[in-house]
C-alpha cells in the first residue's frame, strides 16, 4: 500500500499531522513492519518539510508507542515483545467481547443494516481471496459495533491495542482459508447483536478473536518472524541502543 500524502491535505490538518498520518498508515498497515527504520531525511523529502515537523509528527508516533527513537542509534517501527503482544491480544479479546454485547443491548435499525451489508462485503471478499478489500470490510463491520456500543472510552481503548497488534495480525489474516471463517464468525457476531442477545454476541466475539488458539500461535510466529528479519538493525529496547551506539557514530 502506497499512502498518498496529498490525501491528508484535502482534509485539513498541519504539515505535521500529515506527516503523522501517512505512517502511522504505513505501520498498521504492515507496510513498514515493526524493527524497520525510519528515514527523517526522506520523510522530509517526500513531504517536502523541514525536519521539525517531521521529528514532532514521529515523537507523537513515540508516545502512541508506534516509533521507537533510539539515541545516537536510529528512528524504528517499534518492536512489541511477545509478553506485550500475548497481554495485548488477551485485552483486545476481552474489551471487543464487552463492546459487542453493550452493542446487541442497544444496537439501532440502523446499525442492524449496516451491519449486515459490512457483513456481505466480508463474505464477497473473502469468496475472492481479496486480502485489502476483506480488510477494508472488516474494519467497517468492527466500527459499527463501536458506534452501536456507545461507549467512546472503551472504543479508545479498543483502537489503541489493535495499533500495537496490527502488523504481527496482518500476517495471520493472509493464511489459507482465513479469510472465509473469519467472514463466517462475522454471521454469528451480527445475528447475536440484531437480536438483542449481549451474551452471545460476546461469546461470538470472542471466539472470532481466538485468544487461546491458532491466532495466539500465528501472533507469536510472526512477532519472531519479524523480529528475525529487523533485528540486526532495530534495537528492541533503550539499553540496547546505548550499547550499540558507539558503533553508529
Amino acid at each position: 500500500m502506497s499512502i498518498d500524502p496529498a490525501l491528508p491535505r484535502s482534509l485539513g490538518g498541519s504539515i505535521q499531522d500529515r506527516i503523522r498520518a501517512a505512517v502511522e498508515a504505513e505501520i498498521v498497515s504492515g507496510e513498514r513492519p515493526p524493527g524497520s527504520v525510519i528515514d527523517d531525511r526522506q520523510l522530509s523529502e517526500r513531504f517536502q518539510a523541514s525536519r521539525t515537523p517531521v521529528r514532532e509528527a514521529l515523537l507523537v508516533l513515540a508516545a502512541q508507542g508506534l516509533v521507537h527513537i533510539a539515541p545516537r542509534s536510529g528512528i524504528y517501527v517499534r518492536q512489541a515483545s511477545i509478553d506485550e503482544l500475548v497481554a495485548s491480544l488477551e485485552a483486545l479479546t476481552e474489551v471487543e467481547s464487552v463492546l459487542a454485547g453493550m452493542a446487541a443491548r442497544r444496537a439501532a435499525a440502523a446499525h442492524c443494516a449496516e451491519l449486515r451489508t459490512a457483513m456481505a462485503a466480508c463474505t464477497e471478499r473473502a469468496a475472492v481471496a481479496d486480502v485489502h478489500g476483506y480488510e477494508s470490510a472488516n474494519r467497517d463491520l468492527h466500527q459499527v459495533i463501536y458506534r452501536a456500543s456507545g461507549n467512546p472510552v472503551l472504543v479508545e481503548t479498543v483502537r489503541s491495542l489493535r495499533r500495537t497488534l496490527a502488523a504481527y495480525r496482518q500476517c495471520s489474516i493472509r493464511h489459507p482459508g482465513r479469510l472465509g471463517a473469519s467472514a463466517e464468525e462475522h454471521g454469528g457476531i451480527v445475528a447475536a447483536i440484531c437480536a438483542g442477545d449481549p451474551v452471545a454476541a460476546a461469546t461470538a466475539m470472542r471466539k472470532h478473536i481466538n485468544l487461546g488458539g491458532e491466532a495466539l500461535v500465528e501472533l507469536v510466529v510472526a512477532a519472531q518472524t519479524l523480529g528475525a528479519k529487523h533485528d540486526t538493525v532495530a534495537p528492541r529496547d533503550p539499553a540496547r541502543a546505548t550499547r550499540r551506539a558507539p558503533s553508529r557514530r
